[in-house]
């Protein structure tokens, strides 16, 4: 029996990116994938989480998170073939337009927040925490997309190397949003 998942070609280690070129699962352009795969799932689960709250706002945040779930899938395009040896892969890049849009959004949100000057040691709630995660997550990300950017020569992509390392800024201010003013911040008297 054929099964369309598992093709058993990467049993010795080795997968075959959307680039075409067999590469070790533990290279650079997986641990990336591999990275965005991870951020993706937590974005996915905070957007969930976000909607079913029926919180003031959701809905806005909800979609927000729905159109970064599909700019992260051109990410991954760029992540799996950064030579861009198959050009029919990347019909859509990220511009100095998505990078604006999320600009723009997370300006929103710090518009409407006053951030606490200290360490914020903990969310003040579930929702907060999840968004604490997906933000965490990102950053991870960023490093692997900058060790991909190293060990790819070739590979350039400022804009949207802006764009990850903005979207842990995003993700934290809208934990900060999602804390609904109660800031937990770093105490250390309690030491």
């Amino acid at each position: 029996m054929q099964l369309h998942i598992t093709t058993r070609q990467g049993d010795g280690g080795y997968t075959t990116p959307l680039s075409g070129e067999s590469c070790l699962k533990a290279s650079s352009i997986l641990e990336c994938v591999g990275a965005l795969d991870e951020l993706r799932a937590q974005v996915a689960l905070l957007r969930l989480h976000i909607e079913a709250s029926g919180a003031e706002g959701a809905q806005h945040t909800a979609a927000f998170l729905w159109w970064l779930l599909h700019t992260l899938f051109v990410v991954g395009a760029l992540c799996s073939d950064p030579l861009r040896k198959r050009p029919d892969a990347h019909a859509h890049e990220l511009g100095p337009e998505a990078l604006g849009k999320l600009e723009a959004e997370q300006a929103r949100i710090e518009q409407t927040l006053a951030l606490p000057r200290a360490f914020v040691a903990s969310a003040a709630n579930p929702l907060a925490a999840q968004a604490d995660i997906a933000c965490s997550v990102a950053r991870r990300f960023e490093r692997t997309f900058v060790r991909l950017v190293e060990h790819t020569p070739g590979f350039e992509a400022p804009v949207v190397l802006a764009f990850v390392n903005r979207l842990s800024d995003y993700l934290y201010v809208l934990a900060r949003q999602l804390d609904a003013g109660e800031h937990r911040t770093a105490d250390y008297s309690v030491l």
